[in-house]
């Protein structure tokens, strides 16, 4: 007898695939409460009025420097946090989302796992029963990467384009607190496999 696994499962075992192959993405703009890649990928729960750093990090860049970089960082819930984004070189667009930012004078380099910190964050939750998410997408209207894509520069003239580790710019590539739902959801998927195996 054949079983016939709904649509809705197929769509959870792409979304799951993506997932775990985050971190093996090149030019891959995403968020993270360790600089170094050794953890804290995706999600992090910080208590009340504990500053706690996240970083904004390029994963795997196809060059060997990053001499500038653009991209919109916003997240949700604005008022269960405090922080704002502290960008490791000048940033000449005066908007607090869009950050178009120069490295020349001093261009930033990857670490030994192979990951360019661009900027952190201290923040500040003062609600930590709220989920607050991090999304990172192209700059609109952005005459660097007309395409749609967010980006970097490794070599002047090349404008690199950049995807997110969440793999969509809609889908979030971070959050703060409520991780626990995330493994609830994933030993639910478990079971759910189990069915099918």
């Amino acid at each position: 007898m054949r079983c016939r696994i709904p649509s809705t499962l197929v769509l959870v075992v792409a979304l799951l695939t993506a997932a775990s192959g985050d971190l093996a993405q090149t030019d891959a703009f995403c968020i993270s409460e360790n600089e170094t890649g050794t953890g804290g990928w995706g999600c992090t729960n910080i208590p009340a009025f504990v500053p706690t750093n996240i970083y904004l990090c390029l994963l795997h860049p196809s060059g060997e420097q990053v001499l500038a970089w653009e991209a919109r960082i916003i997240h949700d819930n604005a008022t269960a946090m405090v922080g704002s984004w502290v960008v490791n070189g000048v940033d000449s667009h005066p908007d607090a989302e869009n950050f178009v930012v120069t490295c020349v004078v001093s261009p930033l380099y990857p670490n030994p796992q192979d990951i360019v910190v661009l900027g952190s964050m201290q923040v500040i939750v003062l609600n930590p029963s709220e989920r607050i998410e991090f999304f990172i997408g192209p700059i609109p209207g952005s005459t660097n990467f007309p395409a749609g894509t967010p980006g970097y520069v490794h070599t002047m003239g090349i404008n690199t384009p950049a995807t997110v580790c969440s793999g969509e710019y809609a889908l979030p590539v971070f959050h703060i607190n409520m991780c626990l739902m995330d493994a609830v959801e994933e030993a639910d998927w478990g079971a759910i496999k189990a069915l099918y195996e």
